[in-house]
């Protein structure tokens, strides 16, 4: 994904959020802090199709181009409407940590015997290099039974992609409705087995060593 900017001078961010234009901030670790707006249109358009850890292209003044991911994301409480956008400009060189969204895909087929489909991890953090973060991370949960489950190391992890949880961990799981049900109530009848100490009801606690209490 491409958006345009155009550089800004400081200072003038109500005006040219009249004007339909978002102030944003591009910086990183090797790139020196550029002000720059961004037509709103551009950013709603944006927004509709990336992630935080999508790759995004910034082309400043139709020249200077920049790889950067959505950092920070500054909107009015009322109107909703894009206050300020800060820009990460990421070194293409260096390895990058980030929670990646996971999308589910398909329906279950462990629902249609009455199971529940459990979303263990709706992030999973990564590391990559900046060109090959993955937007997103897709799972096809069609073939999941009643007590199936797709673990991080069942992902087909691109080249250069390294999770960042246990191979071991579930994503995501499909769980009997039934053993859900009895969880409760279980749980329940254990409580009400506890015992009361003879006396104990309506006793005041007393502090150690014998001292009254305080007033």
């Amino acid at each position: 994904m491409m958006v345009n900017a155009a550089r800004r001078p400081t200072g003038k961010a109500g005006a040219l959020r009249r004007q339909g234009q978002v102030p944003a901030v591009l910086y990183g670790a090797h790139v020196a802090s550029l002000h720059v707006a961004i037509p709103e249109k551009e950013l709603l358009h944006l927004f509709d199709h990336v992630t935080r850890s999508t790759p995004v292209e910034v082309k400043v003044d139709g020249r200077e181009t920049y790889h950067v991911f959505l950092k920070e994301i500054q909107v009015h409480p009322i109107t909703e409407r894009f206050l300020h956008v800060d820009l990460y400009v990421a070194d293409p060189e260096r390895p990058l940590q980030m929670d990646v969204p996971v999308r589910f895909v398909g329906t279950a087929r462990g629902i249609k015997d009455g199971g529940i489909l459990e979303a263990v991890h709706g992030y999973i953090p990564v590391q990559a290099l900046p060109a090959k973060m993955p937007p997103r991370i897709e799972i096809d949960v069609s073939d999941l039974g009643i007590g199936d489950s797709i673990l991080v190391k069942d992902l087909p992890w691109g080249e250069g992609v390294e999770p960042l949880l246990p191979p071991e961990d579930a994503v995501v799981t499909v769980a009997a409705r039934r053993a859900l049900e009895v969880e409760a109530p279980v749980a329940a009848e254990a409580a009400e087995a506890v015992p009361i100490e003879e006396g104990a009801e309506g006793k005041e606690a007393e502090p150690a060593g014998g001292e009254p209490p305080a007033a």
